[in-house]
């Protein structure tokens, strides 16, 4: 059965529900008071196709699924509608910052410019988390734009996708790279401070068999709706594109 189509993300949130993990966002993880044993939050960050997204989003509304949707704010990518649309929804919305890049570096810059982008996702949902953006072909991560520690406060925000959320406890799951493995595809796709992690899976379906056997009791998902697809035709232009992508990805690790 084909991976990453529309129909296989609706089985592996079925397969989430039906063995009682319960789902949260990255707001309610960060906020509540106390946790319940088993959840997995599913994280988007829309890097690119935000129609796919609001497909991704109606699909998880149906089920009452509460995602995070972290949005870009550059030119063709930033939808207004799109970004209304998924709160309307009842989907958390953030703003997937990328500012140090932006600003080549130049902490100072680059937190002017957050905070000028983060007030145009404002104008439209609320937002109270953010995530970094992370191109494998800049030298830069967004997450360096912060102090130690983070002083989220300033701007009013609860915390950060990745700097927030206990990766100990947390068993991180991406599908940078078109899998779910762990590796040198995920370039800037992993998480800091993170513990042992025991299991992987390469594709959905045995992520899949993952929650089924239990063998992860708290779980985060990260998502990119670009790479879901729902005709044969996009799923065909999507996998060529990420394996020319991977293939990049391993060229730049091998000069480094």
């Amino acid at each position: 059965m084909r991976d990453f189509t529309e129909a296989t993300y609706a089985d592996l949130l079925d397969a989430a529900a039906f063995e009682g993990y319960e789902f949260l966002t990255v707001r309610e993880y960060i906020s509540r008071e106390a946790l319940p044993d088993r959840f997995v939050v599913v994280r988007h960050d829309v890097d690119r196709k935000p129609r796919n997204a609001l497909s991704l989003a109606r699909i998880e509304a149906v089920r009452d699924v509460p995602a995070t949707y972290y949005v870009r704010t550059e030119e063709g990518i930033f939808d207004p509608d799109v970004v209304t649309g998924i709160a309307e929804l009842g989907h958390e919305v953030g703003y997937h910052y990328e500012d140090l890049d932006r600003a080549d570096g130049d902490r100072e810059s680059a937190l002017a410019s957050f905070a000028t982008q983060l007030d145009r996702v404002r104008r439209l949902v609320d937002v109270d988390t953010v995530c970094m953006h992370g191109n494998p072909l800049t030298p830069h991560d967004n997450r360096d734009m912060w102090g130690d520690p983070p002083e989220f406060d300033q701007f009013d925000l609860l915390g950060e996708a990745y700097l927030s959320m206990d990766f100990a406890d947390v068993t991180y799951f991406s599908d940078t790279g078109r899998t779910w493995r762990d590796g040198a595809l995920k370039v800037k796709d992993h998480t800091m401070g993170e513990g042992d992690k025991r299991v992987q899976a390469d594709t959905t379906r045995e992520l899949i068999g993952l929650l089924r056997r239990g063998e992860v009791d708290r779980a985060c998902l990260l998502v990119h709706p670009d790479r879901w697809s729902s005709s044969t035709a996009e799923h065909v232009a999507q996998s060529v594109k990420d394996a020319a992508i991977n293939a990049a990805k391993y060229g730049i690790q091998a000069v480094r």
